[in-house]
Parts: structure tokens; sequence; C-alpha cells
């Protein structure tokens, strides 16, 4: 088990939550009207054109909705329990996972900037979030495991005082 340092843990939980919520509202979006985004449509900032173009899908899916996806398996293993889990794979996962997340996101602004010449500012929340959540668990990951506790005196060793 990776001993993570006390921030990182209860960090993430609430990154996934504010990252759930704003990958949902673009999923409900999504699949609602499209084009009642509270975001500026002024030139390079444009959430509209970002989220309804033909980049805002893969493979049929809706960027959004995968956003969602990403943010419910970060959800399952980062809850305090996976957090205390004995099973080193679940750490690896958890890291794989965030990892997962970056690449996402380095895609997904290199085709902001690059294909669709526009930003979209939820997206941007979204990228950020995934950015800290990786930091957090990146952290946890590394952070050096103390010493096991070696007591002097336990329920095996006790003292004998001679007579």
């Amino acid at each position: 088990m990776v001993d993570a340092p006390a921030w990182a843990p209860r960090l993430t939980v609430p990154l996934v939550l504010v990252g759930l919520g704003v990958s949902g509202y673009l999923t409900w979006e999504h699949y609602t009207t499209g084009s009642t985004l509270s975001c500026p449509d002024t030139g390079i900032v444009s959430c509209i054109k970002v989220t309804t173009g033909p980049q805002s899908m893969i493979v049929g899916v809706p960027v959004a909705l995968l956003g969602m996806i990403f943010f419910l398996v970060m959800l399952a293993l980062c809850v305090p329990p996976a957090w205390r889990s004995p099973h080193q794979s679940v750490a690896w996962l958890r890291l794989g996972a965030a990892a997962s997340g970056i690449v996402a996101v380095l895609y997904l602004v290199a085709v902001e900037l690059l294909v669709i010449r526009a930003i979209c500012l939820w997206c941007t929340g979204v990228h950020v979030v995934t950015f800290a959540l990786f930091v957090a668990v990146l952290a946890a990951f590394v952070s050096p495991q103390p010493p096991p506790s070696q007591s002097k005196i336990g329920p095996r060793s006790r003292v004998r005082l001679s007579s």
C-alpha cells in the first residue's frame, strides 16, 4: 500500500466530484439543446464551437460522456477504502487512470487549439481538474513509505526482572 501524503486522498474526491459535475453538465447539454451553454462566444472562446463540432465525438461517443465515465472510474479509485487498500494494484490502477486522463487532456487541448481554433471554458475547467487530480495521485504514489514500526516492547517481548 502506498502511504499517501495526507492532502492527496482528501483532495482527490472533491476534484473528482467537480470534474463529474462539469462533465455531467456538458453531457446534459450535448443530449439536450447543445446550444444553451453558459459560455461566451467571442472568437477564440467558443464553447458551442468546441462542443458541437465533429471533434466533440470520438467513435460516436460524446467526449463529455467519456469525461463522465473517466470521473466515475476515478471516483471508485479515490474513495477512502480504495486509498486504504493493501493491494498495490489499486495504486497502480489509480495512477494509470490519472495518467490516461492527462493524455486525453493533451489530445483535447491540441484539437481545440490546432483543429477547432477555439477553446471551451467548461472544457478547460475539466482539463485543470484532471491535471490537479493527476498531481495529487502522483504525489501520493511517489511519496516514501514510512519504515515499519519497531516497538521495543510489544506483546512478545517482555521485560523480565530478576530478583
